[in-house]
């Protein structure tokens, strides 16, 4: 276990000192192949905890009120540290030189592997941080980065049951923030109705958030979001306005 712990730490390191290169401009810069075969340890890793577990991790990831549950089911390893780790990588994604679609490809597997490790309140932030990737993965990514979203993120942040009395959470205060970015960056309007149609099963009041876009977001949103049809696929039941 201690080995185990230490090597997760170390190749934790490993992505702390890419970040600082690609940061300060160190020559040679590590390339996205580089990283992407780090990332490729953590989600071989994280899987594997996963298949040793008997439980039914992902099941419980679904009930905010499972949470300490879930997380006593898994070894003590730096799973807030990976995070942090990833953070800070997608800051730095614009400064990756080659390589990049490898390396976004890894990290969207990384990140949909690691969100069941995760404390609730880091979970919730995932729908933005992905979305927030949208400006800077190359487009042959954006649409595994819709499949995360859609199949792997949003079910468990804005889809999770809800403890009675819990006010609203960062994932769902942060959904007019992931429309307008998806809606700005990609063209695509499959990608737009993919997402729209994943949040309508999970977000009855949705039409606010698509108000919202409309009345606050950039001039250079696609004209798609905005046409009629699409709020009338997001039209509320009567009297949830």
């Amino acid at each position: 276990m201690g080995t185990r712990a230490a090597a997760f730490t170390a190749k934790i390191r490993n992505l702390t000192d890419y970040h600082l290169r690609l940061l300060h401009g160190v020559v040679p810069p590590p390339s996205g192949i580089d990283i992407a075969n780090t990332l490729k340890y953590f989600s071989q890793t994280l899987l594997g905890l996963l298949r040793d577990i008997q439980a039914r991790p992902l099941d419980m990831l679904h009930h905010r009120a499972q949470d300490s549950e879930r997380l006593a089911l898994f070894p003590n390893l730096d799973y807030l540290g990976l995070h942090q780790a990833l953070v800070a990588l997608v800051d730095v994604m614009p400064l990756i030189q080659s390589g990049t679609q490898g390396f976004g490809q890894a990290l969207l597997n990384t990140l949909a592997c690691l969100v069941v490790f995760l404390e609730r309140q880091v979970i919730d932030t995932l729908p933005y941080l992905i979305a927030s990737m949208m400006t800077a993965v190359p487009e042959p990514l954006h649409q595994q980065l819709i499949t995360t979203l859609c199949y792997y993120i949003l079910p468990v942040t804005v889809g999770a049951a809800v403890e009675e009395g819990e006010e609203e959470n960062y994932a769902t205060a942060s959904v007019p923030a992931v429309l307008m970015m998806v809606f700005q960056y990609t063209d695509n309007s499959a990608y737009h109705c993919e997402l729209l149609e994943s949040l309508m099963a999970l977000k009855p009041d949705i039409v606010k958030d698509l108000l919202c876009v409309i009345a606050f977001g950039t001039p250079l949103l696609p004209p798609t979001c905005c046409q009629p049809s699409v709020l009338l696929l997001a039209k509320p039941e009567p009297n949830s306005v």
